[in-house]
C-alpha cells in the first residue's frame, strides 16, 4: 500500500459515542437552529458565575459551619424519638 491511500474509510452509521459525536452536523445547526447558539452563549455567559457559587460554596469556612449544622440537627432529632416514661 502506498502511504497517500487511506488506511480506512467513513462509517455507514456511527457506533461508537466519539464517533457519533465528530460526524454531527455542528454548523447546520448552529446556522439553521435559534437554541443552538444561545444554549452556547448561554453556557458561557453562566460559566463564570456557577464557578464562583461553587467556590463559596465549597469554602473552608462554610463547609465547618453546614457540619456543625448537621450536627446539631442530629443532635435534636436523637433525643427527639428517645422513649420517656410518664
Amino acid at each position: 500500500m502506498a502511504n497517500d491511500e487511506k488506511l480506512s474509510r467513513k462509517m455507514i452509521f456511527p457506533y461508537t459515542f466519539t464517533s457519533k459525536i465528530v460526524q454531527f452536523p455542528f454548523k447546520l445547526h448552529y446556522k439553521n437552529h435559534w437554541m443552538f447558539p444561545w444554549f452556547i452563549r448561554a453556557t458561557i455567559l453562566v460559566s463564570p458565575i456557577f464557578y464562583f457559587i461553587q467556590k463559596a460554596a465549597n469554602s473552608e469556612a462554610n463547609v465547618k459551619l453546614w457540619a456543625e449544622k448537621r450536627r446539631k440537627e442530629e443532635e435534636h432529632y436523637k433525643h427527639k424519638w428517645d422513649y420517656k416514661e410518664l
